[in-house]
């Protein structure tokens, strides 16, 4: 073979095997631009307006009450800066209200607006257009297998919507290191008739009687995260310190379908007296927030305060935000949020942990759900993603 020829062949393979290993998705992009989507609020669903006036304070719970959940999948080891955070004792999660329009500090490549004004709490105006990103309230990082993980933020909105808004666009973008950036927008719907607050959607907090079995007509219960498949970090040995942990994002999604109401205080519902420690002083009990929801782990949680939680503890106290919205048949969906604080302590040879989420409605119907998650070889949390 000539030298020429034999150029030629070596480029066109070169080409060729380029192309295999970079094929671009259907919108173009390159195959390894990290993917953004708003989980909730849902498609087709509709959310309260809240109460909510212009230079006047409202009262708690009187805002739209629901989440915004948002899910960032990279596919490739190109990082995205965000500090992993739950609530907790003296934490404010990732929450800068006081930078609101700037930059997250704690998830600086993240956009979110909306195309309304929005009313806080406290009468002041956002305006349309404003990055609403530093109000989000927590971060948390599972796993993907291969390349890449997947980054959750969410966000319990206090805030309302104006008389009259209809509709409103929401919005979000979000950067990796590499400066590529991944978007998603989904319309939401306000509800019709006369403006009422997110708590309007479900009852005020109540004692349920579940006897812990399924029940048929129960509510629709899923795990919507973490991402399955995927792994989660254990977090390190022992009692974590500051800033490291398992750091995963947990998602439980329950939908009323019995109509037989869910008992929910929308916002941020973290309870942790609710958690034993007998350090602490504290008792074993409910959410008093959602007291129809429990979640467990089959292995024990040691938590920051080195208190450790044995598996099969409820471990629903320690849930950061939930907010509810009205899907398009007209049932009310209620979804909670969690990023797992602490370090899990698996046995030896152990290689996955089961999550079980049980939700029961106030007729005591219930349901449980599960999700298997594999273990990172990652340690701790905030390593899979950069630290801002």
């Amino acid at each position: 073979m000539n030298s020429a020829r034999l150029t030629f062949v070596l480029t066109l393979g070169t080409l060729l095997g380029a192309c295999a290993f970079r094929t671009p998705d259907p919108s173009g992009r390159d195959a390894t631009t990290p993917v953004l989507r708003i989980v909730s609020p849902s498609r087709g669903g509709a959310v309260a307006s809240g109460t909510g006036a212009p230079g006047t304070v409202t009262l708690p719970g009187a805002g739209a009450g629901f989440v915004v959940t948002l899910q960032l999948v990279t596919r490739d080891d190109v990082q995205v800066k965000v500090r992993e955070a739950t609530l907790g004792p003296g934490s404010n999660g990732i929450q800068h209200e006081d930078k609101l329009g700037q930059p997250n500090p704690d998830f600086p490549g993240l956009t979110v607006t909306a195309d309304t004004d929005l009313i806080m709490p406290d009468g002041r105006v956002i305006a349309r257009g404003t990055n609403l990103a530093a109000l989000f309230n927590i971060a948390g990082t599972d796993d993907t297998p291969g390349p890449g993980v997947t980054v959750w933020a969410s966000w319990a909105v206090p805030e309302s919507v104006p008389a009259g808004v209809a509709s409103f666009t929401l919005t979000a973008s979000a950067k990796d290191d590499a400066g590529r950036a991944a978007q998603d927008s989904v319309l939401v719907r306000v509800q019709p008739g006369p403006r009422a607050p997110g708590q309007d959607l479900t009852p005020a907090p109540t004692a349920v009687a579940g006897d812990g079995q399924d029940d048929e007509g129960g509510p629709v219960v899923s795990v919507s995260a973490p991402r399955a498949p995927t792994s989660v970090a254990t977090g390190p040995a022992g009692t974590p310190p500051a800033g490291a942990g398992s750091l995963f994002f947990v998602q439980v999604t329950a939908v009323d379908r019995a109509r037989a109401g869910i008992g929910v205080t929308e916002g941020v519902i973290f309870d942790p007296t609710r958690i034993a420690n007998p350090t602490a002083g504290t008792v074993a009990g409910p959410n008093r927030f959602y007291p129809g929801l429990e979640l467990t782990f089959d292995v024990p949680l040691i938590q920051p305060n080195g208190n450790r939680v044995a598996a099969g503890t409820n471990l629903a106290p320690l849930f950061d935000v939930a907010g509810s919205e009205l899907g398009a048949d007209g049932v009310v969906s209620t979804t909670a949020g969690w990023v797992v604080g602490g370090s899990l302590e698996l046995p030896a040879g152990k290689t996955s942990v089961t999550i079980t989420a049980r939700v029961t409605d106030n007729a005591g119907r219930t349901t449980t759900a599960r999700e298997v998650v594999g273990i990172s070889a990652t340690a701790n949390g905030q390593n899979l993603t950069g630290n801002p």
